[in-house]
């Protein structure tokens, strides 16, 4: 018997007696993923997805799930610290794609990190991220599960409101200037969904600026308030800055709503849970009143990503 068969076969001996005691025998890993991830929607879902253990770093703007606001931070989603990355030997840095980041992106390519753009401005593209940052992870199976639940949840609120009144809402993203959610974007749909009609369906782009006297003149129903971002700012029915215009028909109706950013303002695995908050935002007589916790900041415990 020549040397290498010899130790083929004591090889192959050895690993029937490590199972025979209930051991495997080590296996070559390939290379360790170490992710930074930038973007808090591809945050969200890389968690969703089970794979929160592979990121090292995330980007300044990421503070959910909390299991990755607590790591490392790595700089502005247009400016990472390289520094940093290397640091963190990071292999993956997954981000939105953005042409105010490509030269920051190209120099992270230069270095031999594999950099992953998407495009999450449409609620279709960002269902088609989750499927393509799934398959990047070897998760395919996970995104697909997580896209069919979002699209049923969606889907189960469209049914519900499809018989109400279509009730005119503006949803506001920024204040000074007015910033709103346009069409295609995922406030857009889910708005439609809901049983509303987009207050700026004219709008240029999915986030668009609006001056106030069309705001005024396009006369909403229903006004969604996300642009106060400040820690302790009140959330639930309550008027805001939209006093000033009592004869809008929101403020009329008393169907103001301020809401923390998080709550509706980032695409991703919460778009299902989105949909039906939207629902009790516009037509509470189906769907239930919204509390004032549903409105507020996402905390830990109670609103893990699922």
């Amino acid at each position: 018997m020549s040397q290498r068969r010899a130790l083929r076969c004591a090889a192959a001996i050895l690993a029937v007696a490590l199972a025979a005691c209930g051991e495997e025998p080590e296996r070559r890993a390939g290379p360790e993923r170490r992710i930074v991830v930038m973007a808090p929607w591809a945050a969200e879902t890389i968690a969703a997805l089970g794979a929160a253990d592979e990121v090292v770093g995330v980007g300044d703007f990421v503070s959910w799930p909390p299991a990755l606001a607590t790591l490392p931070k790595v700089g502005a989603y247009d400016q990472p610290n390289l520094e940093t990355l290397l640091a963190l030997h990071a292999n993956l840095f997954v981000s939105t794609r953005s042409q105010a980041a490509a030269t920051q992106h190209a120099r992270l390519r230069d270095f031999g990190i594999e950099v992953v753009e998407l495009d999450t401005a449409t609620y279709r593209g960002t269902l088609a991220a989750i499927s393509t940052l799934g398959g990047r992870l070897e998760r395919g199976e996970a995104a697909r599960a997580l896209v069919d639940a979002i699209e049923r949840r969606v889907g189960a609120v469209r049914d519900r409101a499809a018989a109400a009144p279509r009730r005119l809402v503006l949803v506001a993203v920024g204040q000074e200037p007015l910033f709103v959610a346009g069409p295609g974007s995922h406030l857009d749909e889910l708005v439609t969904v809901a049983g509303g009609e987009n207050a700026a369906r004219d709008a240029q782009s999915p986030w668009a600026m609006l001056s106030v006297e069309a705001a005024i003149a396009a006369r909403p129903q229903v006004i969604v308030d996300s642009s106060d971002n400040r820690p302790g700012a009140p959330r639930g029915r309550s008027p805001g800055i939209w006093a000033r215009w009592p004869f809008l028909p929101a403020v009329a109706e008393n169907r103001v709503y301020a809401l923390d950013p998080a709550r509706i303002s980032i695409p991703g695995p919460r778009l299902g849970e989105m949909a039906e908050l939207m629902g009790k935002l516009i037509h509470p007589e189906i769907f239930g009143e919204a509390t004032s916790e549903e409105m507020g900041p996402l905390v830990a415990g109670r609103d893990d990503v699922h």
